[in-house]
């Protein structure tokens, strides 16, 4: 097995999506709230920092939702994390390579 590690907005999404699944609300609070934070992204950039902009517009959305008690409206992002929480493309294209 390849382990890979995982950018910034992986962990993020992966982080918000976990709290949406156990119904953890203070949790998916916090997560929402850290992920609209924009943390700064290094100069080698491989399309972290358009990922980490998707994500703080995504969160920052869906908490402003969920704190409205719209789960229905907030629910509807969830695809976008679940693309989002998962290795990049690159990732797997390394492992084929031999």
């Amino acid at each position: 097995m390849i382990k890979t590690p995982c950018s910034i907005a992986c962990v993020q999404a992966a982080a918000i999506l976990h709290a949406w699944g156990s119904n953890n609300l203070a949790l998916l609070h916090r997560n929402l709230v850290a992920a609209a934070q924009e943390p700064p992204v290094a100069a080698a950039d491989t399309g972290e920092g358009e990922r980490l902009e998707i994500l703080a517009a995504i969160a920052g959305h869906m908490r402003l939702l969920v704190e409205s008690d719209q789960f229905y409206g907030a629910a509807q992002y969830l695809p976008l994390l679940r693309h989002l929480a998962a290795p990049p493309p690159a990732v797997f294209e390394s492992a084929f390579r031999r």
